[in-house]
Order: structure tokens, then C-alpha cells, then sequence
């Protein structure tokens, strides 16, 4: 490798040529040369880590990604740019620092039993079998249960750094993990890959990375505050002790009342903790229903950020 480059582009005040070299530098890795390599590779990585969570600085060349847009429903309109998810590519050293550091703070990063979403061992099943349970509890007993299904506006992508920072701390995650995750977003590079062209590289100052081990669980921890603030609402479905009001699957949010007027209270603790979290729901996809006995009844039309 041509140490003059790296040392001329690095000291260099133009941010695009520190980052087309580390887009250079970041092709040279990927997973098989970690899968195959010499054992004593893993004492380098041992001492890379260590220095960069010692220093609370994140090489340059981890903050570079590529995103690639999926399309979310392939009989939706794919001309419409809301129909796609940006999934991320990283240099694979920079994932398995990613790993290290979950192991590190996994403790830490554990959520509410009602959010159903990026945790092993829990899925769709899990959170469908809370939805029906607690159903089937209210309406065997002669009750109705009212819903409400709400959508976050990309969530993903709309995270504030800052209030991800918060939320980490608030969880119990080391201040010196917080340190080197703030190092990292404040830095983020990605380009747009679309067929085999690629966009200039931009920065990007909010959300977490789709596709990182790490920002499942990240988020997971963001979003907890829903669950923690309709819990103090003392408002929902409960079996015996057991709250049931909410059930997250990441950033989908079903809320689950006895009654209309509850429900309401809780639509409107979810308007304010969004915005508190500079997060905004997506009316228009949105809904809410009521399932028993008062199903034939007319019900007063819910209220979301000030819309029905």
C-alpha cells in the first residue's frame, strides 16, 4: 500500500478525498480474509479494538457505507422512492467491532418483554400470541377491546443522535462505549448504489444503520420509552398484574384498551413521546378498530397528532 496516499489524503481539509480513500481502503477486507487468516490476526484486531475504545476514536475508514434500496413491496409502485429500505454495506472489520461491542453492553441493551422485535428467540409468533390472548381474555368475559395500529414516519432513519445518546445512558450502556458511538455517527459517509452505479459519497446526521447488529439493538432501546411512558399511564389491557396496553415489533406500535376514552389517553401519551423523541407518525397509516361486543356500536373517531 502506498503510505504517501494515506497520509496526504488524511491530513487533506477536503472531506470528499478522505473518504474516496477509505472507500479505496475499505475494498480490501472482507469476511473471507477474517475467516482464513493467520490466528495472530485476532492479537492486531485485539489491540485495534482496544485502542479505539481507549481513545474514544473510530478509524475513518468504519464510518464509510453503502446503501443499497430494497424494495418493500414488489407489487406496490416501485417508482415511488417510500417503497424502498436502504440496507447498509460495511467494511467487515467495522461489523465485528460492532459484535465486540454488543457483547460488551448486552446486559445494558435488554428491553421491555413487550417489544417483540430484533431479539433472539422472539418474532411475529410471540407477538401475535399476546395480541390474541388478550383478546380472547376481555372478550370472554363479555368486554370489547379497543386497538390502535400506528406507523413511525422512517423510523429508522429519522433517530436522532442525540436522543439515541440519552436513551443508551439512561439504559445503564458504559459512558465510554456512548463516547466511541458518538465519535462514529458524527462522522457517517454513505453512498447510493443503484445497479452498478454509485452516488457521491454524503454525510448523514440522523438514524441508525439498517443491516448493523448493533443498531437493532440500539433502536430496540429508543424506542423503549413508548412502552416505559404508557406503562406510567397506569391506562390499558392488563391480565391480573401483567400490562399488556402496547406490543412493539421494532417500530410498529399496537395499542390495546378496554375502553375508547383509555385508548385515547394513550394516543395522546404516544404523540407526546414522539415528539419529545423528534420522531412523527404516519397518519395515513395509522388505524383503529374495536373487536366485541361493541363493534356494531359508532365510535367517536381516534386522535393522532391532532388528526382522526
Amino acid at each position: 500500500m502506498d503510505t504517501s496516499l494515506k497520509i496526504n489524503v488524511l491530513a487533506a481539509d477536503d472531506a470528499q478525498r478522505a473518504v474516496a480513500y477509505c472507500a479505496w481502503y475499505s475494498k480490501l477486507y472482507y469476511a473471507e480474509h477474517l475467516l482464513y487468516a493467520h490466528p495472530v490476526l485476532i492479537m492486531h484486531l485485539q489491540n485495534l479494538f482496544k485502542l479505539i475504545l481507549c481513545h474514544r476514536f473510530v478509524p475513518t475508514s468504519f464510518v464509510i457505507g453503502v446503501t443499497i434500496p430494497l424494495v418493500k413491496d414488489k407489487t406496490g409502485n416501485i417508482n415511488d422512492v417510500n417503497n424502498y429500505r436502504g440496507i447498509t454495506l460495511s467494511p467487515v472489520i467495522s461489523k465485528l467491532f460492532e459484535v465486540v461491542l454488543l457483547s460488551m453492553c448486552n446486559d445494558a441493551l435488554k428491553t421491555d418483554s413487550l417489544q417483540f422485535g430484533f431479539k433472539d428467540k422472539v418474532g411475529t409468533v410471540d407477538a401475535i400470541f399476546a395480541l390474541t390472548s388478550t383478546i380472547k381474555h376481555f372478550t370472554d368475559r363479555g368486554s370489547s377491546v379497543y386497538l390502535s395500529s400506528m406507523d413511525i414516519r422512517k423510523a429508522f432513519d429519522r433517530v436522532n443522535h442525540y436522543k439515541m445518546y440519552m436513551s443508551l445512558l439512561a439504559a445503564g450502556v458504559p459512558v465510554i462505549i456512548v463516547n466511541v458511538l458518538w465519535n462514529w455517527y458524527s462522522k457517517l459517509y454513505y453512498a447510493i448504489r443503484w445497479n452498478s452505479q454509485m452516488s457521491e459519497y454524503f454525510a448523514v446526521n440522523s438514524g441508525v444503520r439498517q443491516g448493523s447488529c448493533l443498531s437493532r439493538a440500539i433502536f430496540n432501546v429508543f424506542m423503549n420509552v413508548f412502552i416505559t411512558q404508557l406503562k406510567s399511564l397506569g391506562i390499558g389491557c392488563c391480565i391480573s398484574s401483567m400490562y399488556l396496553g402496547c406490543i412493539l415489533y421494532a417500530d410498529d406500535i399496537l395499542l390495546l384498551s378496554p375502553t375508547v376514552i383509555g385508548l385515547q389517553y394513550m394516543l395522546d401519551k404516544c404523540t407526546e413521546t414522539a415528539e419529545v423523541q423528534s420522531l412523527e407518525f404516519n397518519v395515513g397509516k395509522s388505524h383503529s378498530t374495536v373487536i366485541g361486543k361493541m363493534y356494531r356500536k359508532e365510535i367517536v373517531p381516534m386522535s393522532l397528532c391532532g388528526n382522526n
